[in-house]
């Protein structure tokens, strides 16, 4: 009994001097002699920018390596202020759970930290009532909510509606709803009990606009409504109503909305100095199709954007572009008082989606953007909607050809990108094209309805531009 003492007592004190030597070669490690501000700005640099409760990423990684490591990391506040996290129906119950309590653990390390959380599923079926258990979880620090970015169905979104909400620093807002319901109620946003937002969005879900009115938004830089296409037509912004706001955001930015082309009541102009970017979908969800082009180019006659870069234009009230080619004895598009828009915008950008045009009207808007850097065309991907992108529209485009204005037409593009059109064009026109714009010309993309032949691959591998061609035999 006494040797078998003496030898638990030989490996006791084998085991303190085997710890004792660890620690001593840890300690002489250069590595633990770094100071612990040090070591702070290496775990910062070591978060992503999305980061998610993962041990494999920052900063769960990192506090998991050692005390030294995990104390550090527990003390810096700054690493656990973005949380970025994504359900999936495939998870169960007990992962579901354990997540909830890691969005807690992970807020509260951020103490009085402002916070950047994004929340989002992938589908509508058995994780909607989770996304709505960790949008409470984290309205719990509503009074640090920073940017808020919520990807659910509308149903998970009540906890924005409670009536003591408050949300004093909250900076961006984002409100996603790829799932709506016909049945649900208006959507009430909190803009009012947010005090600094400068940057709202809200797509798909049944948001009404005119909430937007109970609040100051003169302070917002950015604003997206886009409602979902079968929400009810009060919904939607009217012409007055759009340029109202844009006329009195002096701080606005970038603005992307869905309104309803009622004729404008308005006289005088609405000016929007500041404006840089400007996305618009056309609707006629009140006053129905007929005279579409007046009240269209009235809502361009009264909208002066003097520094614009990006213009996006999408007719979502257009005629069926079955009947386009039918439609040429119809006056379906305001061209001259958008061509009179054009001529006094800077535009960079320009995209223009299921509009009603000929190759000659795009080649008439081309020649009021001289300084245009990115174009894109794109149609809606039926047969017989491709009449906007041809030949004669590659010929204006190529820089050897002289239209009538004796100028090169947007001879600084770097990227053209004809979505679901440009099926008529020829290989030889496409060519000519990207042959005259070398040097400039970094990216370009087109639908074909034949296989690219040998000669045209050939030149795509000698061409120092991406070239994006998309086969669809059905197309014309």
């Amino acid at each position: 009994m006494a040797s078998q003492a003496g030898d638990d007592e030989l490996k006791v004190q084998l085991t303190r001097m085997q710890l004792a030597l660890r620690q001593y070669v840890a300690r002489r490690c250069p590595s633990t002699r770094l100071p612990v501000e040090l070591w702070d700005i290496i775990f910062e640099q070591c978060v992503p920018d999305t980061p998610e409760p993962s041990l494999i990423n920052a900063p769960l990684n990192v506090s998991q390596v050692c005390r030294r490591w995990r104390n550090i990391a527990l003390s810096n506040t700054l690493i656990w202020t973005a949380l970025t996290i994504t359900c999936r129906h495939t998870e169960t119950d007990q992962a579901l759970q354990s997540l909830q309590r890691v969005v807690q653990i992970w807020l509260n390390r951020s103490r009085a930290r402002h916070l950047t959380v994004s929340l989002a599923q992938c589908d509508s079926v058995k994780s909607e009532s989770l996304v709505s258990l960790l949008l409470e979880t984290v309205l719990v620090h509503a009074s640090h909510l920073r940017s808020l970015q919520v990807r659910a169905p509308e149903a998970c979104l009540f906890p924005l509606e409670v009536p003591h909400l408050y949300l004093p620093v909250l900076d961006h807002l984002k409100i996603e709803s790829p799932w709506p319901h016909l049945t649900t109620p208006d959507f009430t946003i909190p803009v009012d009990r947010a005090p600094r937002l400068r940057s709202l969005a809200v797509l798909d879900a049944f948001f009404n606009a005119t909430h937007i009115a109970v609040f100051d938004y003169t302070q917002l830089a950015e604003l997206v409504l886009l409602p979902d296409s079968r929400a009810p037509p009060h919904m939607f912004w009217t012409a007055d109503e759009a340029l109202d706001f844009i006329a009195e955001a002096p701080h606005l930015k970038t603005l992307r909305i869905a309104i309803d082309d009622f004729m404008p009541r308005r006289s005088t102009v609405a000016t929007a100095a500041g404006l840089v970017s400007l996305s618009l979908e056309f609707r006629d969800a009140l006053s129905g199709t007929s005279g579409r082009p007046a009240r269209i180019g009235a809502f361009f006659s009264f909208l002066d954007t003097p520094n614009l870069h990006h213009l996006a234009l999408c007719d979502r009230g257009a005629p069926n572009p079955i009947l386009w080619p039918l439609s040429q004895f119809l006056d379906t598009w305001p061209q001259d008082q958008f061509l009179v828009y054009l001529a006094a915008t800077p535009l960079r950008s320009l995209h223009l989606e299921n509009l009603p045009l000929y190759e000659t009207q795009v080649i008439e808007c081309l020649q009021q953007v001289p300084q245009l850097t990115d174009l894109v065309l794109e149609a809606p991907a039926v047969r017989g909607s491709q009449r906007n992108v041809g030949d004669l529209l590659l010929a204006a485009l190529t820089n050897r050809s002289v239209p009538l204005s004796g100028t090169p037409i947007a001879s600084a593009l770097r990227s053209v990108e004809f979505r679901h059109c440009g099926k008529r064009c020829t290989e030889q026109a496409l060519i000519s094209m990207v042959d005259s714009r070398i040097g400039a010309l970094q990216y370009l993309r087109v639908h074909r309805s034949a296989i690219p032949s040998k000669e045209l691959a050939a030149r795509v591998a000698r061409w120092n531009v991406v070239v994006d061609v998309q086969y669809d035999s059905s197309s014309t």
